[in-house]
């Protein structure tokens, strides 16, 4: 027999169900503003009647309705978004990053301004064009001067901006690390939590939320894969490897690396090997720092040096008004100061390298002749020796256009005088010191 109380019960159920309803939309309200806070929407359903099927079951005209009941409370969520949103998020990262130190490296060009390194270097030049027309004049000589020391100036300024940008992007790297280990510790934590409430029959829906913006935000920082298949296990990959299994993460470590000038290389803690890096903020400014700087470094050095030689060359061969020639006009300060070429790399005390920028041949020798020898010659390379075969019916000429099409880091050429010089160049790999010849055998 039905309760007289059974209107008001259905009644009380209904006041219920609403009043979690008008909690719902409550915190909704509140959170509109929070970021990565996905609304949430409760699911009602009729109550149980009161009669079970059964033959004992009292005679009714039918099954007795007890009212409504809130049966969950759910997040409006799309998971295929969600995912499509994660996966752009590291292509974002690694642009945004790039667009940021680029910008920074065409104001440390600073062109085309009165004060960039072109102009200053258009001013040298004029310098020699007043100085060839009046070679008498103290006033010429002295504006060859001071133009020269303007264009020294403005190339160590410029140095220093590509330096300290490429500084500015190791403090990233070590950051970029550091947010990572952190977000990894909170996924994980909340992945535990996750669980736990899972396990009572519960929506976890404002943890859930946490953890897609902790792995929104790590998605930006690098390339991740997320498996969430197994709801007790949420699981984030990076090239194949797990980052986040459940509970268990595998932590990042910077280790300053000697043979990239002590920078460092982001490894596994674990097992120490390198991390592949594909994408996100991470990756970008590792290739920043490792390719682009190193790179527009490189190409200031090889302009300088260059440039340095080749006016120095032509310096040597000139008078002053007291008659003195093989006078130069920049002064060269050797990075190793031993006169054999002797250097220490690892700081052990000990010389354990020779470092040769230039080699400079004694004969005088003419470009269209040919050598009338047999040989192979072996330079270093980028990844190992390279050999160049030489033959008798090649002239100098020919065979300074082997070596400079080699592929080898050494450029080849004869001076004003004829002589074979040879010269090093950049290093392809960061293993490598640049403007080092490393080998060299014939």
């Amino acid at each position: 027999m039905q309760s007289t109380f059974a209107g008001i019960e259905i009644g009380k159920r209904s006041l219920v169900a609403h009043t979690t309803g008008l909690t719902t939309i409550g915190h909704n309200l509140s959170n509109a503003s929070v970021e990565g806070y996905s609304r949430q929407r409760i699911q009602l359903g009729s109550f149980d009647p009161i009669y079970v099927p059964g033959l004992n079951r009292e005679a009714a005209p039918g099954q007795i309705g007890q009212g409504v009941s809130v049966e969950s409370v759910e997040r409006v969520h799309d998971q295929i978004l969600q995912g499509r949103i994660i996966s752009q998020a590291n292509g974002r990262g690694y642009w945004e990053a790039r667009d940021k130190y680029l910008l920074m490296v065409e104001q440390v060009y600073n062109e085309p301004a009165d004060t960039s390194l072109r102009s200053h270097m258009d001013q040298f030049w004029e310098a020699w064009q007043d100085l060839s027309l009046r070679p008498e004049e103290t006033a010429s000589r002295q504006a060859v001067i001071e133009r020269g020391q303007t264009l020294v100036g403005s190339i160590h300024n410029q140095y220093r901006g590509l330096k300290d940008i490429r500084d500015m992007l190791e403090l990233e790297v070590t950051a970029t690390v550091d947010s990572i280990n952190g977000i990894l510790t909170n996924i994980s934590n909340l992945n535990e939590q996750i669980v736990k409430v899972k396990a009572m029959g519960d929506n976890p829906n404002d943890l859930l939320d946490r953890r897609d913006l902790l792995t929104k935000e790590l998605s930006g920082l690098m390339e991740i894969s997320i498996d969430n298949r197994d709801p007790d296990e949420f699981t984030i990959t990076t090239g194949g490897i797990h980052l986040i299994q459940g509970r268990v993460v595998s932590s990042l470590t910077a280790e300053p690396d000697p043979l990239n000038e002590g920078y460092s290389t982001v490894k596994w803690t674990a097992n120490d090997e390198e991390v592949n890096l594909l994408g996100g903020k991470l990756a970008s400014f590792v290739q920043l720092r490792d390719n682009d700087l190193r790179s527009e470094i490189q190409n200031l050095d090889m302009m300088s040096i260059n440039f340095v030689d080749l006016v120095n060359e032509n310096h040597k061969a000139g008078y002053g008004l007291n008659g003195k020639t093989g006078v130069e006009f920049f002064n060269e300060y050797p990075v190793v100061n031993n006169v054999a070429g002797n250097y220490d790399t690892n700081g052990d005390g000990a010389f354990d390298s020779t470092y040769l920028f230039r080699i400079n041949g004694g004969n005088e020798l003419n470009g269209s002749e040919q050598i009338g020898l047999q040989g192979r010659m072996q330079f270093s390379g980028p990844s190992g020796n390279i050999g160049i075969d030489y033959f008798p019916t090649d002239t100098v000429n020919d065979v300074i256009k082997k070596i400079n099409l080699s592929g080898s880091e050494v450029v080849a050429r004869l001076d004003r005088n004829g002589h074979l010089q040879l010269k090093a160049s950049p290093a392809a790999q960061k293993e490598n010191p640049d403007f080092v010849i490393r080998h060299v055998e014939d």
